[in-house]
């Protein structure tokens, strides 16, 4: 019984003991899922990149807003509402130093130097503070006196200096773009500036209005910088809130964007931060996070959003994040104030080596250790693009073609596939002209041959004349002749002397086949959606559609406006005059497995002349078959447009109102058969 007794009492001590003792948490499992882009650009689940290491929170913060890690492992803390600067030793786990100032009010921004300079940005002094490593304040700087600035608000809210001294700020309620300063106070101007994104409505106005009229309007705002960062080589890094699109920015010494392409991003950008290796990583308020190359390609996004519970990795406002010399994530929740340290798993340090080795050019170790992530995951985008651009390198173009096809890269195949059709060009040309010179021989011994005994001629101009008696092969013939004669084959057609509705039909038909290979089987390079994610019975509706709607609204209004046609003339019409846009399909579909991405005009001067033709000859068919003027046609065609729009939203119209009754009917009978009958 004595044992049982002091047993309890012991538990009772140590549970009473932990309690006292600094909360610092180890989580080993994950508490949000990773997320990687898949080869259509859309996020799925990958394995975890990083695990919650450290959850600390004795440290008495109150609205923390940001952080900074030095070279040293130094964690510098923007502890807001507590007004004041904290030091934390990530190797010790302890608070080194406290950094104060009568200055304070709300520091809300910290940055520090290579040489331990540390900048603090506070918007309710309305000044930019910077102290020594020994905490002696060096600097106070406030609004600049410039002229150009005086209507400017100067609350900075975010900070970060280059190796030239030049400060970088982030103001509250600032449109103009990042505040550039020099240490002596001068405003050097603006840096960088979002464009403004004008509405639907805003966009009419500018279409429509007067110069009076836009003088009176409201100025659109350009969105509003949240976060600026300065990488150790001196880039300028820049989070914007509010874009899904090129929210994240690396800048230029002009400040234009480097990134070639937009960069995905969340809507609600709080910080950027790159490390050591040139990763850049970003967060948003809502608590998920994102690694992207030094590129701007996105690597891994992870996180959650959480209110209710307390759980490590999970944040109620995530306002910023750093990262430790050893690759490790630490980051801020606003509104509880604690610290959370995230761990890389090994799966996220085999492709962050890859990448720099591959960065450092070292492409054969790069590409084995691609092929490690590959065992572990063998859709993975990422590896799969760096092994192609190992083959690419290593000129082994045929090879880096495969990978670059799993990953759906367009680009890098392309130039795979540049190498690879130049390499083919290289070895068979001299066969494909010796064959061309040999064949334009043949035809000229056999032409002069024929022309001495002349059985070849009659031969084959009997099979034409026996082809030109079937009626869809004589349709077909006529249907070439239009778009080189469209007023005197329509003519022909008008009077009813050529042409039929069997032969229209069938025209039809091949257009369809042709437009649906041009939808579903153009080469990998043009080919912009997989087959398996198309709605090829949208497709088809909507072909059938378009064409059956233009045909009777066009005879409903040619009928109205004493048009000539019949209803079987008018059908006939488009199928006569599509034979140019046909070959363009056809073209485009074959050519484009031949093609590159820099030869993509190519493909669309040939789509736009077989268009624009077919346009035209069909448009010349309803002004000849109708009897109209040119005016008559354009107008014709016009209300035909506007009549097909009415009705398609008529059709949506009743196709809502009929599911609506549909549910309405089958709740009322269920409900009838249970509670009734």
């Amino acid at each position: 019984m004595k044992k049982k007794i002091l047993k309890t009492l012991l538990l009772f001590v140590l549970a009473v003991s932990m309690l006292q003792l600094p909360m610092t948490a180890s989580a080993e499992m994950a508490t949000s899922y990773t997320y990687a882009e898949d080869d259509n650009g859309y996020w799925v689940r990958t394995q975890d990149a990083y695990l919650p290491d450290r959850t600390i929170t004795e440290l008495g913060l109150k609205t923390p807003e940001d952080l900074y890690i030095d070279e040293n492992n130094m964690l510098y803390i923007a502890d807001t509402g507590n007004k004041r600067i904290l030091k934390y030793d990530i190797a010790k786990g302890e608070v080194v130093g406290e950094l104060t100032s009568p200055d304070f009010s709300t520091p809300r921004g910290v940055f520090v130097t290579e040489n331990g300079d540390i900048y603090v940005a506070d918007s309710g002094a309305k000044l930019v503070l910077a102290f020594d490593k020994d905490f002696n304040q060096i600097l106070k700087l406030g609004k600049p006196d410039t002229p150009i600035f005086a209507d400017t608000n100067f609350e900075p809210k975010r900070i970060a200096v280059d190796g030239g001294g030049n400060i970088y700020l982030i103001g509250e309620g600032v449109y103009n773009g990042v505040i550039q300063m020099a240490t002596t106070g001068e405003f050097l101007g603006y840096f960088a500036v979002n464009e403004a994104s004008l509405t639907f409505s805003q966009r009419v106005q500018r279409l429509l209005f007067t110069r009076a009229q836009l003088a009176n309007l409201v100025d659109a705002n350009p969105t509003v910088f949240t976060n600026v960062f300065v990488d150790r080589d001196g880039i300028v890094y820049t989070a914007t809130s509010g874009l899904n699109r090129n929210g994240m920015k690396k800048h230029s010494t002009n400040g234009g964007n480097m990134f070639k392409t937009k960069v995905w991003s969340d809507t609600d950008l709080t910080d950027v931060y790159v490390d050591f290796r040139g990763m850049i990583y970003t967060c948003s308020a809502d608590g998920f996070m994102t690694v992207y190359s030094k590129n701007g390609e996105s690597i891994f996004d992870f996180g959650s959003e959480v209110t209710t519970v307390d759980i490590a990795g999970l944040f109620t406002a995530l306002p910023s994040i750093a990262v430790d010399q050893n690759g490790y994530i630490w980051a801020v929740d606003g509104t509880k104030g604690y610290i959370q340290s995230f761990k890389p798993t090994e799966y996220a340090n085999m492709v962050y080596g890859a990448m720099n080795l591959y960065e450092e050019g070292r492409y054969e170790e790069a590409m084995e250790q691609w092929n490690l992530v590959l065992r572990q995951n063998q859709m993975s985008v990422l590896a799969h693009n760096g092994v192609g651009k190992a083959y690419l390198h290593a000129m082994d173009y045929e090879a880096a073609l495969e990978h670059f096809k799993v990953a759906n890269n367009k680009t890098y195949y392309s130039q795979a596939f540049w190498e690879v059709r130049n390499k083919w060009l290289q070895d068979n040309l001299p066969t494909i002209l010796f064959a061309l010179i040999g064949l334009l021989v043949l035809r000229g011994i056999v032409k002069a041959i024929d022309k001495k005994h002349g059985k070849l001629k009659a031969f084959t101009d009997g099979i034409k004349g026996k082809l030109l008696r079937l009626p869809v092969i004589k349709d077909f013939a006529y249907a070439a002749k239009t778009p080189m004669h469209p007023m005197n084959n329509y003519y022909e057609i008008r009077k009813n002397r050529q042409g039929s509705v069997l032969g229209a039909t069938v025209i039809y038909v091949v257009f369809f086949v042709l437009f649906m290979a041009y939808q579903t089987s153009k080469g990998f390079v043009y080919q912009m959606q997989k087959v398996e994610d198309m709605d090829i019975g949208s497709i088809v509706i909507g072909f059938l559609l378009m064409l059956g709607l233009s045909i009777i609204c066009n005879y409903l209004v040619t009928s109205i406006n004493d048009g000539d046609g019949t209803f079987r003339q008018i059908y006939m019409i488009p199928a006569y005059g599509l034979l140019p846009a046909m070959i363009s399909l056809l073209t485009v579909t074959v050519v484009s497995y031949g093609m590159t991405e820099t030869e993509a005009f190519l493909l669309t001067i040939i789509m736009l002349i077989g268009v624009v033709w077919s346009a035209i000859t069909i448009f010349v068919g309803l002004q000849t078959v109708h009897d109209y003027t040119f005016g008559e046609t354009v107008k014709s065609v016009i209300i035909t447009i506007v009549f097909m729009v009415i009705l398609a939203i008529v059709a949506i119209i009743l196709s809502i109102m009929w599911d609506s009754l549909y549910s309405f009917i089958k709740s009322f009978g269920k409900e009838l058969f249970q509670n009734v009958l």
